[in-house]
């Protein structure tokens, strides 16, 4: 399994939040398995912007047509009808420890 974050910088979160459940089905025709979504807990960052930090999973073997589709602008046009205002960074990440407690 592999794991692609990015830390998006957001108009609203209930905005951006409607569009990427609407996406889902077409980031799984890419090679998603499935999203994860983190923010702070007061919504903002420390120096007050909307901020969401999403974590796709993706299967191995489909990795590569993630990352085209993450460079698209059908993409690009889906993160613009969100309200994206920046990606602060991103990354491909892999698991390498879990733990309870």
């Amino acid at each position: 399994m592999a794991y692609i974050y990015a830390r998006h910088e957001v108009e609203s979160y209930e905005r951006w939040e409607r569009v990427h459940e609407a996406n889902a089905e077409t980031r799984a025709a890419h090679g998603s398995l499935g999203s994860t979504v983190y923010r702070p807990t007061r919504g903002r960052d420390e120096a007050g912007t909307e901020v969401v930090l999403v974590v796709l999973e993706v299967a191995d073997d489909r990795l590569d047509e993630m990352l085209a589709y993450s460079r698209s602008s059908e993409l690009r046009e889906t993160m613009e009808a969100a309200g994206v205002v920046g990606i602060r960074d991103s990354a491909v990440v892999e698991k390498v420890h879990e733990m309870d407690a």
